[in-house]
């Protein structure tokens, strides 16, 4: 009898150790549901319990239709505030004096940035609204960008997105944004809240702009004087091979669909990198004098567009005014003057 006593205890504790094998949660299981947790919390509840500024602005661009601009590096000061406001100008007004930091309110937008250093008061003198030909005026940007994402991505995304052609020069194309959420701003605004988390002050900013592209560049760019009202670029050619029209994808080609979302890369490649994609979307040879091989090509989206124009946006992003291309006998020659 107390053989079977013990046999069915055994029994039972046998049963009970594999039920509660059977309904642990795998490490990965509850960190997901964590994060769906953190996900499905009022932001107000996440302000009040702590968190970081890049979250909890996310967050608000998520779940409200505001656009705010933090400039770069200042993402990871902690937000907590037991009692915040529901006002939504309030609330952002506590969240600058919690995290230290200065708020300018302009264009409909909110313009974050650390009160500690009085140089970044002059990135609030930017200012691209009517900069632009007024085509721009009617794409609508509603978009998000994590802290830490290269320029040159931004602005590829901006393309693929809304089917415009912004280039910047590669003075800024690597800089690093701040988190930014648009919601419902022209492109020359949605443009001037990420040049401002990226840190360019108007002091150092250039642009050329026609219907047809925008193009990007500082004082360090030796072709300055020639991108002045965009006389550089010449849309009259003799050469009819210049006239094709070419839809430019680097280092990669995607999908022109747009079912898919345009990838984001890590930094630029040697032009003889990306050579080979080159000749494929343009139908052409490609041709590297000696020197030109290992200049940098950032990554780019280029909607259709004529091939001269495509390959002045290219080569203008180098600063050094020596390099070049020559176009001939079905050809691409990537040249540096002097060789």
């Amino acid at each position: 009898m107390q053989k079977k006593i013990l046999y069915f205890i055994g029994i039972c504790i046998l049963l009970i150790f594999v039920n509660l094998s059977c309904k642990s949660t795998p490490k990965e299981e509850r960190s997901n549901s964590l994060d769906e947790m953190i996900q499905n919390e009022n932001v107000f509840d996440l302000i009040k319990e702590s968190a970081l500024l890049n979250v909890i602005v996310r967050r608000l661009g998520g779940e409200y239709p505001i656009s705010i601009s933090i400039v770069n590096g200042a993402e990871t000061r902690w937000v907590q505030i037991d009692k915040p406001e529901k006002e939504m100008a309030n609330l952002i007004q506590q969240i600058s004096e919690k995290t230290n930091m200065s708020l300018q309110e302009v264009n409909d937008y909110y313009f974050l940035y650390p009160t500690e250093q009085s140089i970044y008061e002059n990135l609030t003198r930017l200012s691209l609204m009517g900069k632009f030909p007024s085509k721009y005026e009617h794409i609508t940007v509603t978009a998000g960008f994590g802290a830490g994402t290269k320029l040159f991505n931004v602005l590829n995304s901006l393309n693929f997105t809304y089917g415009c052609n912004i280039v910047a020069d590669n003075s800024i194309a690597e800089l690093p944004v701040g988190e930014v959420v648009i919601s419902q701003k022209p492109l020359s605004i949605a443009l001037e809240m990420i040049l401002k988390s990226a840190r360019i002050v108007p002091q150092n900013i250039r642009w050329c702009a026609t219907d047809d592209f925008i193009f990007f560049y500082t004082t360090l760019n030796m072709r300055m004087d020639q991108l002045v009202d965009c006389k550089i670029f010449n849309p009259e050619t003799k050469q009819s091979l210049l006239d094709k029209e070419v839809i430019i994808s680097l280092p990669k080609s995607v999908p022109l669909d747009r079912k898919v979302s345009l990838p984001f890369y890590e930094g630029a490649l040697p032009l003889s990198k990306v050579a080979p994609v080159l000749a494929n979307q343009t139908g052409l040879t490609i041709e590297m004098m000696p020197g030109t091989e290992n200049l940098p090509v950032n990554p780019c989206y280029l909607n259709k567009m004529k091939l001269k124009l495509a390959l002045d946006l290219l080569t203008f992003q180098w600063l050094d005014i020596s390099y070049s291309y020559l176009v001939e006998n079905e050809k691409i020659i990537f040249t540096k003057l002097g060789k």
